[in-house]
């Protein structure tokens, strides 16, 4: 039997285990599976001569019985990339390894993992991708696994906060992962209710949003000595990659293999400016990876089983380079070119009212309004 390597690259999230678990039975029958842990850190690893047995674990039915009720991966995960690896391209020996040892590899991951594996694809690599990511800014797609899991938790921890907001009349900064594309931050809101958001599609004006807030504050009526209940307290949900007028991005400075600086801080800036301009309390939220933890959602049980399933479908026609998509409930396949270099990111000039920093749903009769563009 032929043998196929599967690998999850990038953060963790709800349905990864629902498409490996597919991808075990869809292939039973033609090939032997077996899983590379740590993502692209595995495979570097087994490439430079590591012990083979630590690094991979072969995947059978039994293996994989129970592994769609959880979330994470049962593969583990890493951001290594073997371009850069220790300043070193290693993505030849990558490529010699695979290419020697399996019919073909089903990576799974984001604009990262499978970037790299559409350039080791243009090398020869035979492989092929499916998207994972709570970001949702892969290109070629429109849904990816783990963003409606991460909605779900998100917009359910906001209103867990509304009842502590309500009874102290506070306002709250909750920090949204979300890089370059506000995905997450703006549906999260909405499902919320939030008051206001801030995405990374559009520069934001902080100081403006000081006066927005402080606005609605003045506006509520008053009855014994508070605002109605309700309306006593703001909600502000903000994307980690907001970028604030004449600062930029809040960055920690640390760099991963991919040239991703980390993010994060931007809550904190904007309550402790808030605070100091306003003479208002605000409190700063970041919700940090409990976004991507827990039991996948129904809908990312249902694609992971479904993009598992195309992913096989793909090795046996031999569609190597090519990723599973789901664009309109519709399956099929795009080329892995599409995500070298490119996202998907929310039409802010169609979808987000800059003046107001509110979402604006169903302009043009279309619920909701994203493109693709070059990541530079």
């Amino acid at each position: 039997m032929k043998k196929i390597a599967v690998l999850t690259g990038g953060g963790d999230c709800p349905g990864l285990n629902n498409a490996i678990k597919q991808i075990v039975h869809s292939g039973k029958d033609k090939f032997e599976i077996e899983g590379i842990t740590e993502g692209w850190a595995g495979a570097i690893k087994i490439a430079l001569g590591g012990d083979r047995e630590t690094y991979t674990l072969p995947l059978n039915v039994e293996q994989v019985r129970r592994i769609d009720r959880t979330g994470g991966t049962i593969l583990m995960s890493s951001r290594k990339n073997p371009f850069n690896y220790n300043n070193q391209d290693l993505s030849d020996e990558v490529m010699k390894f695979l290419n020697e040892n399996y019919y073909a590899l089903i990576a799974i991951g984001g604009e990262d993992t499978l970037g790299v594996a559409g350039k080791l694809s243009k090398k020869g690599l035979r492989v092929v991708g499916i998207p994972k990511t709570i970001d949702k800014d892969l290109c070629g797609t429109q849904f990816t696994l783990g963003f409606d899991s991460a909605v779900d938790i998100v917009w359910k921890e906001i209103e867990i906060l509304k009842s502590t907001a309500g009874s102290h009349g506070l306002t709250y900064f909750v920090e949204i992962m979300g890089r370059n594309a506000g995905h997450l931050t703006y549906w999260s809101a909405v499902a919320a209710g939030a008051h206001f958001v801030t995405i990374p599609e559009v520069e934001t004006n902080y100081e403006k949003l000081f006066e927005r807030i402080s606005e609605r504050k003045k506006s509520l009526p008053m009855k014994r000595g508070y605002t109605l209940d309700g309306l006593r307290y703001t909600m502000i949900i903000v994307s980690e990659g907001t970028k604030l007028r004449s600062i930029g991005e809040i960055k920690k400075g640390k760099t991963d293999d991919h040239g991703n600086t980390y993010l994060g801080g931007v809550a904190e800036f904007l309550t402790k400016n808030y605070t100091e301009m306003t003479g208002n309390e605000a409190r700063a939220v970041v919700l940090g990876h409990i976004q991507r933890g827990g039991a996948p959602s129904f809908q990312d049980r249902i694609r992971g089983r479904i993009l598992g399933e195309e992913s096989l479908k793909l090795i046996r026609k031999e569609y190597f380079g090519r990723m599973a998509t789901i664009d309109n409930y519709e399956t099929g396949d795009v080329s892995l070119d599409q995500i070298i270099g490119r996202i998907r990111v929310l039409d802010a000039d169609k979808c987000y009212d800059q003046e107001k920093f509110r979402p604006i749903i169903g302009k043009e009769n279309k619920i909701y309004h994203e493109k693709e563009i070059d990541k530079s």
